[in-house]
């Protein structure tokens, strides 16, 4: 067993790891203690499982999540074919209209700063539901706007709703689902907001066509009405720190009209447990959170990776339109359908790599005789995390740029138009891969604040995709297209060591951020001890 690998407790010869009965002389990765002491006490005094939720109740919260993430993809790709006709209503040229995707994209990358820290401190439920209505209420005040600086202001309230729901939908999953069936759920959440591409701009240019491009948005509002009122009456609350494994009844403000339904039973805490009350600090945010995550050194070569990946899908997606135009002379339909392919391949990679990515950590346990108990989370500071999440990454990495350098060529070439049809869909596949793996990964190494860190995911790849939209004209006029893809490639080809890298060192600097933690934890509390003294 190499240096990532820690040993545990033996058994017969295998090693079974819980997160019910750590050994105390190795460091484990575990939920704040000064927040959730309540809750650990509460799961190391009998030992439950990780989640109360049965896989109903789980199918359920992960179905909500899903449709709510939904949005954030789709608002931004279903107002596409509408440029063209708000330019001409409003009287704005091309620059100004186009201003109303920056705004987007900037409040998209912003928001979930804002939104991912709240959930993990006041609960995903509350906060799920302040984000739809003021999804549906941008959307309302869309529909209805006459004027440039109110399209700009309602566009950007529009992506501060919408926007936090794909970070508040993967701290849900983290809260009702061990490591070793993570890459499952978070397949399925990821799988739907994922055919947006496809979806979004064949459903946007058939309503501004038929219908006018303001219908666009009162579409928006009825949909995300329906779903608020969903998430209204039937999510519960999964948030560790105010429910633990399900088994703490939620307050007022966290618990959902059908709760005896969707939730589990709640059981009363034992002796001298009490449930952890909100502060005044738990409603105020702080995104400042999500961006330092950014700069511990196993965390930023992951995202940097992640990002780089998203940058070049992005600038694939962003020169689709004219590139299709020019080179097959398609129309607004014509061309919104070829993203179908790039959409069918990114649903079936998030299906897939999720069901891959649980089959690598069963492989790298029973390789270092560790039991997986998909009921009790596994420890991750013995658990060799990173040679499990990153096992299978590099396929999907290779096979992108094999995917991409060709797809630039062939459209230079005037190939016949299935040739870059099926590269984009080998793109859709391996590039989502990639980001969904990175993502799921993010998460285990921050399993107290899960949304936090999914925001700081979103908040690199966001900052790169809009990056890479911003020049890939530049490089088409300068280089050429199939230059400017080979570019793309090659580009790629850095990820590969920082991965191997990750792969053998990231560990080091995990453990000791977990170290670090406990120190000033014990710190405080020997300060709190004297005070009370």
């Amino acid at each position: 067993m190499d240096q990532e690998g820690a040993t545990g407790s033996e058994g017969n010869g295998e090693r079974v790891i819980s997160q019910a009965g750590p050994e105390k002389d190795i460091p484990i990765e575990k939920p704040d203690e000064t927040e959730d002491a309540p809750i650990a006490a509460a799961q190391d005094a009998a030992g439950p499982p990780y989640s109360t939720f049965s896989e109903h109740q789980k199918s359920w919260i992960v179905l909500l999540a899903t449709i709510a993430a939904f949005f954030s993809p789709f608002s931004s790709t279903i107002y596409l074919p509408a440029l063209l006709p708000v330019q001409r209503d409003l009287g704005i040229s091309s620059t100004e209209v186009n201003l109303s995707l920056t705004t987007y994209l900037v409040l998209q990358a912003i928001a979930p700063t804002f939104t991912g820290e709240l959930s993990d401190s006041l609960g995903r439920r509350p906060v799920y539901i302040f984000s739809m209505i003021i999804f549906v209420g941008a959307c309302v005040g869309l529909a209805l706007q006459k004027s440039l600086v109110a399209l700009l202001l309602l566009r950007m309230l529009q992506s501060s709703g919408s926007s936090g729901t794909v970070a508040i939908g993967f701290g849900s999953v983290a809260d009702i689902s061990t490591s070793a069936e993570r890459g499952k759920y978070v397949g399925l959440m990821s799988a739907f907001p994922l055919s947006s591409p496809a979806l979004g701009p064949v459903i946007g240019g058939a309503i501004a066509e038929r219908a006018g491009w303001r219908w666009i948005f009162w579409f928006l509002v009825i949909f995300s009405s329906a779903a608020a009122a969903l998430m209204a009456l039937g999510f519960p609350e999964t948030n560790r720190k105010i429910v633990g494994n399900g088994s703490i009844p939620p307050s007022r403000l966290n618990r959902a009209p059908l709760q005896k339904l969707v939730g589990p039973p709640a059981c009363e805490l034992p002796e001298g447990v009490t449930a952890k009350k909100r502060t005044a600090r738990d409603l105020i945010p702080n995104p400042f959170r999500s961006v330092s995550i950014m700069f511990n050194k196993d965390v930023s070569i992951i995202l940097f990776v992640m990002s780089l990946y998203y940058a070049a899908f992005y600038a694939v997606n962003a020169s689709l339109p004219k590139l299709f135009s020019n080179i097959y002379g398609y129309n607004d339909l014509e061309i919104g359908l070829c993203y179908f392919s790039f959409g069918v391949g990114a649903i079936i990679a998030s299906i897939a790599n999720g069901r891959i990515v649980d089959r690598d950590f069963r492989i790298v346990a029973e390789r270092e005789g560790i039991q997986v108990d998909r009921k009790n989370m596994t420890d991750m500071a013995k658990f060799p995390l990173e040679r499990a999440r990153l096992r299978s990454v590099w396929c999907s990495m290779i096979v992108y740029i094999i995917a991409i350098v060709p797809y630039g060529w062939a459209l230079q070439h005037d190939a016949h138009v299935a040739v870059p049809l099926v590269l984009l869909f080998i793109q859709g596949f391996t590039a989502i891969s990639v980001v969904n793996t990175v993502s799921i990964f993010l998460v285990d190494l921050y399993p107290a604040a899960p949304a936090t860190a999914t925001a700081s995911g979103n908040l690199a790849r966001c900052m790169f995709g809009a990056l890479s939209t911003s020049v890939v004209d530049l490089m088409l006029d300068h280089l050429g297209i199939g230059w400017t893809f080979t570019f793309w490639g090659l580009i790629c080809t850095v990820c590969f060591p920082l991965v191997q890298w990750d792969r053998r060192y990231g560990h080091i600097s995990r453990i000791k951020r977990y170290e670090a933690l406990i120190k000033k934890q014990e710190e405080e509390r020997r300060r709190a001890e004297q005070n009370n003294a």
